[in-house]
């Protein structure tokens, strides 16, 4: 049994070590903001990303370093059909849905202003729809949660492992 506790040590503590020493070798970053959105009736979707230092004056531009990738009517839409997009978030890069926060992007098919989207191309009440902002965790706080699960999972398995010998 004392065998089993110190096998699980020793591989939790390698594991530790390998993240820390991955960790070590990759250069400081600026931590990388990632959105999905979109509309209503998901005719829209689409990603948006940007460094959040660029959030600093709360406009993120292309300049900055604005990247967006939009699917709409089977067409594919980057930063490059609109050179004067931009995004408005508060001061940490935070876009909150409904509050006049968001991505403002015009191709030529439609627009998407802050929290509307229109379609151009419909001027009935059915091409005005709300857009919709979900952030994407970063990978290293995906890795972080992992690591943290996996430690309460083993703490509690050599809990309750310990309570049935005693």
């Amino acid at each position: 049994m004392t065998d089993s506790i110190f096998k699980k040590l020793a591989a939790i503590t390698v594991g530790t070590a390998l993240i820390f020493a991955v960790g070590k070798t990759m250069p400081v970053q600026a931590t990388q903001l990632t959105y999905n959105f979109s509309n209503e009736n998901k005719t829209l979707t689409g990603t948006f990303s940007f460094d959040q230092a660029a959030a600093d004056d709360q406009q993120v531009t292309i300049a900055e370093g604005l990247k967006i990738f939009a699917t709409y009517g089977g067409q594919s839409y980057t930063e490059a059909n609109y050179h004067l997009a931009s995004v408005l978030t508060d001061f940490s890069g935070t876009i909150l849905n409904q509050a006049g926060l968001g991505l403002n992007f015009t191709p030529s098919t439609f627009n998407i202003y802050r929290d509307s989207f229109i379609d151009l191309n419909d001027s009935t009440a059915a091409g005005v729809q709300t857009v919709t902002y979900t952030s994407v965790p970063e990978p290293s706080f995906m890795l972080g949660l992992s690591v943290f699960g996996l430690g309460l999972f083993l703490a509690k398995k050599t809990a309750s492992s310990r309570s049935v010998h005693e």
